[in-house]
């Protein structure tokens, strides 16, 4: 697009350089000759050196072919002016930066609809963050009643492993509260459907009425009370865990809110095999491959398995090779926090035990490899 910038200070150059990045055509007015010296040279805008309140400085910047016109002069008056005068002789969308809101009914007058209240954003940014430091990006909509925000959930976040749908659908839930985007951690965004299932780690992009802002980031942030059922995603993942049959609901919750959420991009090496190792993975997202001695893949790992089951239990060394093959989320759970809840429990850790040496004299009774996945990569 063409767009005429009329203001070359610090918010003029910033958004010329950003426009220009982005293939944009740009052309700057600016009434300083060194401004327009630094913009063209730096920047590489076109720049006209003029009053952009003057028709014959706006003619020459060409107006009147101009897409968008952006009025972030030093003045109101300097923008109102500018505005009128963009639209007696453009068709050119008119957008200007307000620094006074009691110009915004005099700027509705003349037919300007695309306000920036800079004081409201630079406001609204700072309140919100020192009453909710969580949230990051906020932008004031509309009259400012309305706030967009960023809120990361937090890594053991009761609303992980939910979805959109069954979020909202939740009591407690603030009504007047939009999910308009996730972003992973890294960085892809997806625009949310009712069926998309919100992660742990992961930014949720949201708008939200000022007022339930607060009633928002706590529940979003809320996190699993300690002594609840065994209800969370991570202790119903490790419920179909053959030797953690014998753990409680309580006693599972306990070893899942004691694990470690991580998250790998593709290609990552999470162990090898031979080393030696006391850390127990389920997989949340993604994919883990296991590959032997000579790089061959042995088992593919998909949400809701698990490996290093041994290397928990025994302290063995490493039997293949962990590669995440997508990015991934994992659940680690490490040797110490597992014992405090099963060794409190005697009869707890022997029934475990039994489990474990009856899968091991299966597996060595024969069975083939892909039909023995729990026992790679211990």
């Amino acid at each position: 697009m063409r767009i005429v910038i009329a203001g070359g200070g610090r918010v003029g150059s910033v958004l010329a350089a950003r426009l220009v990045a982005e293939q944009h055509t740009v052309t700057v007015i600016e009434r300083d000759a060194a401004v327009c010296n630094r913009i063209f040279e730096e920047v590489g805008a076109v720049t006209v050196c003029g009053d952009a309140t003057n028709p014959q400085i706006l003619e020459a910047a060409g107006i009147g072919s101009a897409d968008v016109a952006a009025g972030v002069l030093a003045r109101d008056s300097e923008n109102m002016a500018f505005a009128m005068l963009v639209r007696s002789v453009s068709s050119a969308r008119v957008m200007v930066r307000m620094l006074d809101t009691s110009y915004r009914e005099a700027y509705r007058l003349a037919g300007v609809k695309e306000l920036v209240a800079e004081a409201e954003v630079v406001v609204a940014k700072m309140t919100t963050a020192i009453d909710f430091p969580q949230v990051a990006g906020t932008l004031p909509l509309g009259d400012g009643d309305t706030l967009l925000f960023e809120l990361s959930l937090p890594l053991r976040a009761q609303v992980a492993g939910q979805t959109v749908a069954q979020v909202r659908a939740t009591p407690g839930f603030p009504r007047e509260c939009v999910f308009i985007g996730v972003v992973d951690p890294q960085g892809r965004a997806t625009l949310p459907e009712g069926s998309t299932v919100l992660r742990a780690g992961h930014t949720v992009i949201m708008v939200s009425r000022r007022s339930q802002l607060a009633a928002a980031v706590e529940f979003l942030g809320a996190e699993p009370p300690a002594g609840a059922g065994a209800g969370s995603v991570l202790a119903a993942t490790l419920r179909k865990v053959d030797f953690l049959a014998p753990l409680s609901g309580e006693e599972l919750e306990a070893v899942a809110r004691g694990a470690e959420h991580l998250q790998h991009p593709a290609g990552t090496e999470l162990f090898r095999q031979g080393e030696t190792g006391e850390t127990f993975y389920v997989v949340l997202s993604g994919e883990v491959l296991l590959k032997d001695d000579t790089g061959q893949v042995v088992a593919t790992v998909k949400p809701g398995g698990f490996f290093g089951e041994l290397a928990l239990l025994t302290g063995e060394p490493r039997t293949a090779t962990a590669v995440t093959s997508t990015a991934c989320e994992l659940a680690a759970v490490g040797r110490e926090d597992f014992r405090s809840v099963v060794m409190a429990n005697p009869s707890v850790a022997l029934e475990m035990s039994r489990i474990l040496g009856e899968r091991l004299s299966r597996a060595q009774g024969g069975k083939p490899q892909q039909k023995r996945r729990s026992l790679f990569g211990r």
